[in-house]
C-alpha cells in the first residue's frame, strides 16, 4: 500500500499441497496461521516467514477453525468443534499447547472477532444466523443483527464492527455498527459472488469470484479491481488476510 493506493502483486502458492487450506490470519509480518483438513479432521498450522515451511500447531481429535491471535498477543483463539458437535471458543498457547475454554455458556459459534480483551463479537449459527457481542467475564450476549454473513471485522482504530447481511436477492451488503449504536448503517454492496473482506487502514479489500477489489466505503468510495487471481492460475478467491504492516496479503484460492 503506497500513498494510500492498494497494489497487489502476483500470488504464489504458500501451502503447496492439495486439499483444504483455509482461514489465514497473520501473527507477524510474514508468518500466518491457517487451518488444514483431511478425512480425520481440521487442525491449525503455521506458515513460517523465514523458511516458508508449514508447521503443524495443533493435533487434536476435535476440529479447530478460524485461528485468530489473542488481543494481548498471548497465543491464539479458535472455534473448536467438540466431540458432541458443540462449537465454542478455545484459546491455545502459541505452540498449540494449554487449550482452555473461553466461555462455557456460549455455543454454536461459527466465526468471531475480538473487539478488545474483554469483548468478542460472534456469529451464532441458527435460523437466522445472528451477530452478537459477548462480555467474556459474564458471558452476557447481546444480539446486534440477524441474517448475517461470515465476515465480521472491527473497523480499524475504533470499537465499531463491520459485517455483512444477506439481502432479498441473496447478495451480501457490508454494514457498520458503531460502538453503542442500536442499528447498523449500510456501507457498500459486496462485489458479485463475494462476502469475504479485510481492512487495510480505511480501505476495504474484498474478493468476488476470481477478482479482488478495493474501496473506501467509510468515505463513500466505490470498488476498484486490484487483482485477478485467474492470472495466477486459480479460479476463485475467498478469504483474505493482511499482515500488520500491510505488506503481505494471504488469499484463499480455489483449486
Amino acid at each position: 500500500m503506497d500513498d494510500g493506493a492498494v497494489r497487489v502483486g502476483v500470488g504464489v502458492n504458500a501451502t503447496r499441497r492439495p486439499g483444504y487450506d483455509n482461514q489465514p490470519a497473520f501473527v507477524s509480518s510474514g508468518s500466518f496461521l491457517y487451518v488444514a483438513g483431511d478425512s480425520t479432521g481440521t487442525d491449525v498450522w503455521r506458515r513460517d516467514a523465514g523458511s516458508g515451511a508449514a508447521v503443524r500447531v495443533t493435533r487434536t481429535p476435535e476440529s479447530e477453525y478460524s485461528p485468530t491471535p489473542m488481543p494481548d498477543g498471548g497465543g491464539f483463539c479458535t472455534v473448536r468443534v467438540e466431540a458432541d458437535s458443540t462449537q465454542r471458543l478455545w484459546c491455545f498457547d502459541s505452540d498449540g499447547g494449554n487449550p482452555r475454554l473461553v466461555m462455557a455458556g456460549v455455543d454454536s459459534v461459527g466465526y468471531f472477532e475480538w473487539i478488545d480483551a474483554a469483548t468478542v463479537a460472534v456469529f451464532v449459527v441458527g435460523e437466522p444466523h445472528t451477530l452478537r457481542t459477548v462480555d467474556v467475564a459474564s458471558q452476557r450476549e447481546t444480539v446486534r443483527a440477524r441474517d448475517i454473513g461470515r465476515f465480521i471485522r472491527r473497523v480499524p482504530g475504533t470499537r465499531d464492527l463491520a459485517f455483512t447481511m444477506r439481502s432479498a436477492d441473496d447478495a451480501y451488503r457490508f454494514f457498520r455498527l458503531p460502538d453503542g449504536a442500536a442499528q447498523p448503517a449500510w456501507l457498500i454492496d459486496a462485489p458479485a459472488e463475494g462476502q469475504d473482506a479485510v481492512w487495510i487502514g480505511d480501505v476495504l479489500l474484498a474478493s468476488g469470484g476470481g477478482e479482488i477489489f478495493a474501496a473506501r466505503p467509510l468515505s463513500g468510495g466505490a470498488w476498484e479491481r486490484v487483482a485477478d487471481v485467474r492470472e495466477w492460475g486459480a479460479p476463485t478467491a475467498t478469504r483474505l488476510a493482511v499482515n500488520p504492516d500491510h505488506t503481505a496479503l494471504a488469499v484463499v484460492c480455489g483449486e
